[in-house]
């Protein structure tokens, strides 16, 4: 199965890489000059004691004549949605699964309205990973993936998908409850992501004053109570605890919003605490910590310190 992964930062480079260099056939679309010096000298992959190099196709913009995806991966950032979208245009065909592995929720509307008729599918992971330079990414810490069908029909891709991921040495699941692992992810990029940027600090050491913990529950808290309203069925007493475990496995690594704003990118704020209070202000509810964070990281994306 022939997979273009759309977005070639920390995360959608350790896929392809790992993917590729596992056997699989992979080709990349991303930003200059990361994907020249993958065309030069491969991707450099820096996992624990190991390192190695994988090579695979490259290109700055998407080319379905030279290589025909029968999968699509995006791993842009949410705010590139609607950019991916126009240049697949009438490039896919109706069966073609997408995969959207991304921050955030709600991201997939795009592509539901773009491919009304494709499978597409979330993914969620927690496998943490950082581009320290152009054709070179680090694997800073394994986690887990968790995909589901969220729109059209699946057409035996899932299982597909599945086996390439877990034989390219991915812990990878699909599941049925992915809204469920989506909120969950929400959740823990809400509490962490902000306070990592707006700290300048690895994961961890984002809790070790007590007012920084008090904000850290704040924003959980605002975001749990816009779950009961959406999700009323399902249990997320365990939230904090999950979180607090997801920040001990990450704790050397700078999440992708730190990594943002020091590279002077726009970040994901939007599509994480700025949804949590956009769905708040929707169900009549309030969420003043989240909204706050939103809006110094947004001042920080404007005056990066």
């Amino acid at each position: 199965m022939n997979i273009t992964v759309f977005g070639a930062g920390s995360i959608g480079s350790l896929f392809a890489g790992r993917i590729a260099y596992s056997g699989f056939d992979v080709a990349v679309v991303g930003r200059e000059p990361h994907i020249a010096e993958i065309n030069r000298n491969g991707l450099l992959i820096i996992e624990n004691q190991k390192k190695f190099v994988s090579h695979f196709p490259a290109a700055t913009d998407f080319q379905p004549d030279v290589i025909t995806p029968e999968a699509v991966f995006v791993t842009t950032k949410a705010y590139d949605n609607t950019i991916v979208a126009k240049s697949m245009n009438g490039k896919l065909t109706d069966q073609t699964p997408i995969f959207v592995m991304q921050n955030g929720m709600g991201n997939e509307e795009v592509f539901r309205k773009n491919f009304p008729h494709n499978p597409i599918f979330r993914a969620i992971t927690t496998e943490a990973a950082e581009l320290i330079h152009p054709g070179i990414v680090k694997h800073v810490s394994f986690g887990k993936t968790s995909f589901g069908i969220i729109a059209g029909h699946e057409n035996g891709y899932g299982p597909k998908i599945q086996d390439i991921m877990k034989n390219s040495g991915f812990n990878t699941q699909k599941t049925a409850d992915i809204q469920r692992k989506m909120w969950q992810k929400l959740l823990t990029n809400a509490a962490i992501c902000p306070l990592g940027a707006l700290l300048h600090v690895p994961n961890g050491e984002i809790l070790q004053k007590p007012s920084i913990q008090q904000i850290f529950d704040s924003i959980l808290r605002e975001g749990l109570e816009v779950v009961a309203h959406t999700l009323p069925e399902e249990d997320f007493s365990q939230t904090r605890k999950f979180v607090l475990k997801v920040l001990e496995i990450t704790k050397d690594n700078k999440c992708s919003m730190l990594q943002d704003i020091e590279r002077g990118r726009r970040t994901e704020i939007d599509y994480i605490n700025g949804f949590i209070v956009r769905e708040s202000n929707r169900l009549g509810l309030k969420a003043p910590v989240n909204a706050a964070i939103t809006d110094l990281i947004r001042h920080l994306e404007k005056y990066p310190q």
